[in-house]
């Protein structure tokens, strides 16, 4: 059965790969990142967008979108990026 951590990877691999991220993956080291070109350009998108926040925020997923940004299978709740 494995250990709860095993669990708990074989868990976040699977959300990662879905499109789901969640804000702590960001720590996480196997989380996989974009470039910084491909980074720049998702980024580019969200601060033309009516929904991102002077806090640099989304506020349709509410998330901080530097950091969502860079991570490979996150993904803009409006299918902007």
């Amino acid at each position: 059965m494995g250990s709860a951590w095993d669990q708990w990877k074989k868990n976040n691999s699977s959300r990662q790969e879905t499109g789901t991220v969640r804000p702590w993956d960001i720590l996480n080291p196997e989380t996989e990142h974009v470039t910084d070109e491909v980074q720049k350009e998702r980024y580019s998108l969200c601060e033309e967008c009516p929904h991102f926040l002077v806090t640099k925020q989304c506020s349709k997923c509410g998330c901080f979108m530097p950091a969502k940004t860079t991570m490979k299978y996150a993904t803009c709740p409006i299918d902007k990026w």
